[in-house]
This record gives structure tokens, C-alpha cells and sequence, in this order.
């Protein structure tokens, strides 16, 4: 009786352990899997960026940027490649890294319309594929979530010190969502770059999980074993680093956060909490959090604010 005990209770540990790695490979594929990401936003380039259903409607021949050139160049990792866009609206210019998000690339509306309005105002700009994303090199074909992605920035901020005779500090970077994590990270561990710029992005990455979850439609309990999956199955940690804890330790340097209080896929909480820190850990911090526009819409909704204050922002921080 008691051998048959065991053998039941042994089974159903078996079975909840199967179930719970189950759980966390879904949630693993859903959120974890950028092979082929670019493909949605194919139809892009900085000299026309085409309407998409998830943004309000805009006048985006505003934001067209021509000429530009295709570049290519190593990330900090060894043996990784970079691809990107490379726009000079005048030469000498402080130029700007723009940073896309998950399941996005260097074509994506949410970094191209951005681009526009600082190369419309005079800024140089670089729009980068992450490693796995787009013409990058792949990895291995999961994101790991910023840890390395920063990697391919500071690649980034290393070509345009040693191809256009760039000083770091003038420099900024640009980062949305997930790309805002990547950007933080570079920020942070190259004490040289001028300024960064945040839209939409996350403080807590297990919360962020959850909501990204429930935004493709699983519930969000499904957050803690997918961050264990990420581990077993990549080896990446993906909760090595805290935006939160490296935010409040990149110095006296300054910082701009935006998010929509209605955005549904990060929360408005974890800039709200992000700013906190920033304060706390003496950066020099801005923050917008505006009513009415979906994750990083911001820029449809509120065109001329969000040009005003991303153009504003980096004027000052890196000089005209």
C-alpha cells in the first residue's frame, strides 16, 4: 500500500513537472522566438514607411528620409554582425541609435517615424537590426531579452566612433519596449554615451512577460515558468539584469522616459517606477506619460508633442 502511494504521488509530481515545462515552452515560443520577425514590417524603408493597422492614422511622408545608405558592422560580441540604416542630415551632426523592439527590426514604423523626426531636425541617425532580427547575423534565433542584445549597440556606438569620427558623448540612444532595455544596458555600461531616450519600456521583466502574454492571448500565469524554460532551453538567464537596479546606476547622466498611461502591453507602472529610480539614483530624468495611445503609439497620437520633446531632448543633452 505504501509502495503504491509513492508510485502515485511520484506520478503526479512527474506530471505536474511535465505540465509546468509544458506551460513554460509555450509561453517560451510565443515570446521568445524573433526568427522571421521583420517579415510584418518588409515593406518599409526610410524612404517610405507604409500605414499599419495598429497605428492611428499619420501623415508619414513627414517623416521619409532620403538618402540614406545600408551599413554593416560588428557587434561587441565577436563573430556577430550588425545591419542598419545609416541617414546624415548634415555632416558633424550629433547622431542618434535607435533601438527596435520585440518582434520588431530597423523597418518597423515605431523606430522609422522616430528617426524622421529627429533627421528632419538636423540629427544624424542609425536604425539597427538586433542580432537574429532581420539582415543581422543569427545567433541562435531567441532574444534574450537586452543582456546581449546591448551588445549589438555599443557595436553600433563602436562604428560610428571609428567610420565617422564620432566622440561618445555625442551620441544618444533611442530605445522602445524591449529595444528600451537593450538601450538601458549600453547606457550603462558605456559611461561615454550622452543621452538616452525611452518609450514603452519595461522595469520588471516577469510582469512584462505576463502582460505580453495575455496580449497574444494566455493567461499570464504562464510568465514564471516561461522565464524558467528561457533558462533550460538557451542557457540565458534572462533575469540577469534589473532595468530597474541598472537605471539607478548609470550616474549623473541624462534620461527621458515616455509611456502611455493606456498602453496594454507595459504597463504604465514600470516607467512610472523606472523614473523612480532614475531620481533616486541622482539621473538627470524626464518623464511624459500621456493619456490616450496604445504601446508606443505615442508618436501617432501626439506627432508635434512627441517631436517637440524628443528633438527638445536631445538638443540639449548632445548640442545642435
Amino acid at each position: 500500500m505504501q509502495r503504491r502511494t509513492r508510485n502515485i504521488l511520484i506520478g503526479i509530481a512527474a506530471f505536474l513537472v511535465v505540465a509546468y515545462l509544458a506551460i513554460g515552452l509555450a509561453g517560451y515560443l510565443v515570446i521568445g522566438n524573433v526568427r522571421g520577425s521583420c517579415g510584418e514590417h518588409a515593406v518599409n524603408r526610410p524612404d517610405k514607411i507604409v500605414y499599419v493597422d495598429h497605428w492611428p492614422p499619420l501623415d508619414l511622408s513627414r517623416y521619409a528620409i532620403s538618402p540614406y545608405e545600408t551599413v554593416r558592422f560588428p557587434s561587441r560580441q565577436p563573430g556577430i554582425n550588425i545591419a542598419g540604416y545609416w541617414a546624415e542630415a548634415k555632416p558633424g551632426a550629433p547622431a542618434v541609435i535607435l533601438v527596435h523592439g520585440l518582434k520588431g527590426c530597423k523597418n518597423a514604423i515605431e523606430v522609422l517615424v522616430p528617426a524622421g523626426m529627429l533627421w528632419r531636425n538636423g540629427f544624424n541617425v542609425l536604425l539597427i537590426d538586433v542580432r537574429d532580427v532581420g539582415d543581422s547575423d543569427p545567433e541562435d534565433g531567441w532574444t534574450s531579452v537586452g543582456n546581449n542584445e546591448s551588445l549589438d549597440v555599443l557595436g553600433a556606438l563602436d562604428w560610428l566612433v571609428a567610420a565617422k569620427g564620432y566622440t561618445p558623448k555625442r551620441v544618444g540612444l533611442f530605445g522602445v519596449s524591449l529595444g528600451g532595455a537593450a538601450a538601458l544596458y549600453a547606457f550603462h555600461d558605456e559611461p561615454r554615451i550622452g543621452a538616452l531616450f525611452l518609450e514603452g519600456t519595461f522595469d520588471s521583466l516577469l510582469a512584462t512577460i505576463a502582460y505580453q502574454l495575455v496580449g497574444y492571448g494566455l493567461p499570464g500565469f504562464m510568465a514564471q515558468p516561461t522565464v524558467v524554460t528561457f533558462r533550460l532551453v538557451s542557457s540565458e538567464d534572462i533575469m540577469a539584469r534589473s532595468p530597474i537596479e541598472v537605471i539607478s546606476s548609470v550616474g549623473n547622466r541624462p534620461v527621458s522616459i515616455v509611456h502611455s498611461r493606456s498602453d496594454r502591453r507595459v504597463s504604465i507602472c514600470q516607467s512610472h517606477e523606472l523614473a523612480a529610480a532614475a531620481l533616486a539614483g541622482g539621473v538627470k530624468v524626464q518623464a511624459w506619460f500621456p493619456e490616450q495611445s496604445g504601446h508606443l503609439q505615442t508618436p501617432a497620437l501626439y506627432p508635434e508633442e512627441f517631436e517637440r520633446r524628443l528633438v527638445g531632448f536631445f538638443r540639449q543633452t548632445l548640442g545642435d
